[in-house]
């Protein structure tokens, strides 16, 4: 049984006006403050783009963009994939196969250049966001339980600094674009009672108490060849889950009818 999305990474320049439109659509659906010139200008200032489309309909349905650059730690040359607006339609939460997809990405660069270190950079609005982290990722900066070596904070405290100016606050962690930005819209994916119970989502909040107007944690993780292949092992097993339950489902109705 195939899943019921269908994930493609293209290149960004490969992109229509209709499908630009259409993750302009999808991001206004999810987040406010959201326009279309920023939009825009965030969307040329990558090089990928992850693409999740509903099967049946053809529908977009969720979309995550890349960034690759190369940057030192010290005098090391390491690799920065830098994830940019990512959202997936509310209606399609729990599919596994964004994950699957930037899994592979990050697979391909590791391959690419086998010995050359892979750094994820996440901007985290929301604890969604920052959960794709830490529960793949064993190296993921900030996280409650793992302190980084020595340098690796200072590494991201410059390459945020450069990449984003005055908009980034050292002192916190965070990231406040100036002028109208995006947030997750009211009553989407909102840090209740049962989701603050969560560690992870309390660190995330008590790191971020600006994230309900937008601001963002800057994340650094690192790509180690043991994490991503658990990653993806794990997100490959959550679709096979999914498509059980949903099949399950399916002769349930079927039985019944």
């Amino acid at each position: 049984m195939m899943s019921a999305l269908k994930g493609s990474t293209v290149r960004r320049e490969s992109l229509t006006e209709a499908q630009r439109a259409q993750m302009l659509a999808l991001m206004q659906l999810c987040y406010a403050g959201v326009s279309a010139e920023r939009f825009m200008a965030d969307l040329d200032a990558k090089q990928y783009v992850i693409l999740l489309h509903a099967r049946r309909s053809a529908e977009l349905v969720g979309f995550s963009t890349v960034r690759v650059a190369e940057e030192r730690i010290g005098t090391q040359v390491v690799e920065v994939v830098y994830s940019g607006d990512t959202v997936i339609h509310p209606d399609w939460w729990g599919h596994k196969v964004l994950q699957v997809c930037f899994g592979r990405f990050l697979l391909w660069r590791k391959l690419h250049n086998p010995l050359r270190p892979v750094h994820w950079l996440l901007l985290s609005a929301g604890f969604k966001t920052y959960l794709l982290a830490v529960n793949y990722f064993a190296r993921t900066m900030p996280r409650r339980d793992w302190s980084p070596p020595p340098g690796r904070a200072d590494f991201l405290r410059e390459l945020a600094t450069r990449w984003f100016g005055e908009q980034y606050d050292a002192a916190r962690g965070t990231l406040r674009f100036h002028g109208m930005h995006y947030r997750v819209r009211d009553g989407i994916a909102p840090i209740d009672r049962a989701a603050a119970a969560h560690p992870h989502i309390a660190f995330f909040a008590e790191r971020n108490p600006g994230h309900v107007e937008g601001e963002e944690l800057v994340c650094l993780v690192e790509i180690r060849w043991r994490d991503l292949a658990r990653a993806l092992g794990r997100s490959v097993w959550g679709q096979v889950r999914g498509w059980a339950r949903r099949g399950l489902r399916q002769v349930g109705v079927r039985a019944g009818t």
